[in-house]
This record gives C-alpha cells, sequence and structure tokens, in this order.
C-alpha cells in the first residue's frame, strides 16, 4: 500500500492534505508557511553582484549658479500678471430695482413688524401688511414676466473669457 492509499479523499478522488507536493514544488499553504516563518529577514544573496558593472561612473551633472539667498525665491516679482480690473456692475432699471426690493424687501419687513409687534405690543394696520404682501407678489410678477422666454444658446455653458 503506497502513502497515497493511506490518505483520505473528497468524492472527487483528490487528497484532503493540501501540502503534497504534485509536482516537486512546495504547495501553496507550505510557500505561504514559509513567508510568514520569514517574515522581516533580510533574503540572503547567494551568486554576487558583479562590480564591472557599476565601475564606469559618468558625470553628467553641469554646475549650476546658486541664487544669492534662499529668501530671494519667495520675492514677489514686480513683473507678475496683473488682472485688468473689473467691469463696473450693470445698473438695473428703476422698474426692476423696485421688483427686487419688493421681492427681497418685503419679506424682511414682515419679519420686522412680527418682531416690533411681539416686543412692543402695538398693532400695525391691515394695510400695512397687506400692502407688503402685495409688493412682494407685484414684484415676483414683474421679474417673471419680464424673464426672457427664448431659449440660450445650446453652446453656451456660461463659462466667460
Amino acid at each position: 500500500m503506497s502513502e497515497r492509499d493511506d490518505r483520505p479523499e473528497d468524492a472527487t478522488g483528490a487528497p484532503d492534505d493540501a501540502s503534497v507536493p504534485s509536482d516537486g514544488q512546495p504547495s501553496e499553504d507550505e510557500a505561504w508557511r514559509q513567508i510568514v516563518e520569514n517574515y522581516g529577514d533580510r533574503p540572503a544573496i547567494e551568486e554576487p553582484v558583479s562590480s564591472g558593472l557599476f565601475e564606469k561612473k559618468i558625470d553628467i551633472v553641469e554646475e549650476v549658479d546658486e541664487p544669492d539667498s534662499y529668501d530671494d525665491m519667495w520675492r514677489d516679482d514686480d513683473e507678475g500678471y496683473v488682472p485688468p480690473p473689473p467691469p463696473p456692475l450693470p445698473k438695473p432699471t428703476p422698474a426692476r430695482l423696485l421688483a427686487w426690493i419688493g421681492v427681497l424687501g418685503a419679506p424682511v419687513a414682515v419679519l420686522i413688524l412680527i418682531v416690533v409687534i411681539q416686543i412692543t405690543d402695538r398693532h400695525f394696520s391691515s394695510w400695512v401688511i397687506g400692502g407688503l404682501v402685495a409688493a412682494f407678489l407685484a414684484g415676483f410678477v414683474y421679474l417673471l414676466a419680464t424673464m426672457p422666454s427664448e431659449p440660450r444658446d445650446p453652446w453656451d455653458d456660461g463659462a466667460r473669457v
């Protein structure tokens, strides 16, 4: 009876022992075990490296003029890029400005009135609150009505140079 007959086999006929070499080389488990055992050790070089390969030295470094001091590297150049001054902000038409004041200013004014009512117990006329709501709605409707209706250029991604 051979060694192979003594080992248990699975259904495929392969032996259970994974460390059995199939072609004379250690199994994968045995190779990992050797790696773990020798972890951190320096490998031994069996053949010395031929020194004839590295005997010839070539000096290709050219001398470079060094700057006067290290601080000169970080100085600001007077010849650097200076961007042009930005164009002035566009001025809206009076109607558009009034609409934006109604859309943005009316809610702020309502909040201020609510705080004043809570602090002083003073009540304001319903005409004041109604006027602020009307200013908000009128400004909103005006801004929607004057929005451009044609689509933008499909190739325009909004970036400007």
